[in-house]
């Protein structure tokens, strides 16, 4: 048996800050302009949250492929697969419930189908077509906003609406899959790099920031050239940098922060493995995380949700603080959350011990 790679704890503690970031979100006035410092900081984990965690998503699914040997690639189809039989159902069931939240499981139920085939892409393809998606994905949708705006009306749809959440994943919903997808490939070519270089990830990371000032400086300068966009479907939306509009510039300044938190993360969690720690638990506990503050928003709203930033930030904090000492204490006596485990059957799980495979598999999600 070949020994197990030893888990890129950076990996687990960016998953964390992604979940603080999306909480953060779901309960605050993120919509809201003011506030002051506190209240531009809040907004900061708007939309760029959310693509945190798809391109960790892309570095967990090239980690389970490992040297996409033949034997490699089949486990991680099996593994994906299940995956998504799995995130789907409960994407569109949390969908139900009584909070103001997008749920994002769905979504990633998709995108995990997306990279079954992108497995067997090179760097270069894998780049080529987070390219392509990057470009071409916000023309459709500014295209198809035109023709048929009715598409675009807020909400989301009922889950046994069949047709219209395929049409929302994949298109007209907070994460559509044909522009998404670029992180989540962008995530699969780092997730082929050498994390365990101090040296390549400080490179990455300071790429990260260096494409994330330039889509800024890029933004600024086509909007004092060719003036605001003025709608939705103006043209001129695809050099804005708004949360959430799915724009080109958007996407890659968020894309660039995340790989930048990213590679701080591991570089951080790697020097200060203890001082860490909590943080880490909470991002192998992801997925359970997510779930438990979703039912919290629909059964306990008032325990979380705040109208002002002051009140937010204060209950952002409470929450992270339960959430880290919870998540120490649990992995103390246990090796996996509940939810997590649900993710990893018994049928996929034993075939797969018998090779070498890292526990940064994407099976901490949000």
């Amino acid at each position: 048996m070949t020994p197990v790679r030893v888990r890129i704890r950076g990996i687990d503690m960016a998953r964390a800050l992604a979940i603080v970031g999306m909480v953060m979100v779901h309960i605050g006035p993120v919509r809201v302009a003011g506030g002051g410092p506190a209240g531009a900081a809040y907004r900061v984990a708007h939309g760029r949250a959310a693509i945190v965690f798809i391109v960790l998503a892309g570095i967990g699914v090239s980690l389970l492929a490992g040297d996409r040997s033949p034997e490699r690639i089949v486990g991680a189809w099996m593994q994906l697969g299940w995956r998504t039989l799995v995130l789907l159902p409960a994407g569109l069931a949390l969908q139900t419930l009584d909070i103001d939240v997008a749920v994002i499981l769905q979504y990633y139920a998709v995108y995990f189908l997306v990279a079954m085939p992108a497995l067997e892409l090179s760097d270069r393809a894998l780049l080529a077509v987070a390219a392509g998606s990057l470009t071409l994905g916000p023309l459709v949708l500014i295209w198809l906003e035109r023709i048929v705006p009715s598409w675009f009306l807020p909400g989301v749809p009922a889950w046994h609406d069949a047709s219209r959440v395929a049409r929302d994943i994949a298109l007209t919903g907070y994460y559509p899959v044909v522009v998404w997808t670029a992180p989540l490939l962008v995530g699969m070519w780092i997730g082929r790099r050498d994390l365990r270089s101090t040296a390549a990830t400080r490179t990455l990371g300071l790429a990260g920031v260096m494409t994330a000032a330039a889509a800024f400086i890029t933004s600024d300068a086509l909007v004092a050239l060719l003036g605001p966009a003025t709608s939705s479907v103006d043209w001129h939306q695809l050099y804005v940098i708004e949360p959430h509009n799915e724009m080109p510039l958007w996407m890659v300044s968020s894309a660039g922060i995340a790989v930048a938190v990213i590679a701080g993360c591991v570089l951080l969690a790697r020097r200060l493995p203890r001082v860490t720690w909590p943080f880490v638990a909470l991002g192998q506990l992801a997925l359970t995380t997510y779930v438990t503050h979703l039912l919290v928003l629909h059964f306990w709203p008032e325990w979380l949700n705040r109208s002002t930033y002051g009140a937010a930030w204060l209950s952002v904090g409470r929450f992270t603080l339960v959430a880290l000492v919870l998540a120490t204490a649990y992995l103390a006596v246990a090796t996996r959350g509940p939810f997590e485990l649900l993710l990893r059957p018994a049928m996929i799980r034993k075939p797969m011990a018998s090779r070498e495979r890292t526990d940064d598999a994407p099976d901490a999600h949000p």
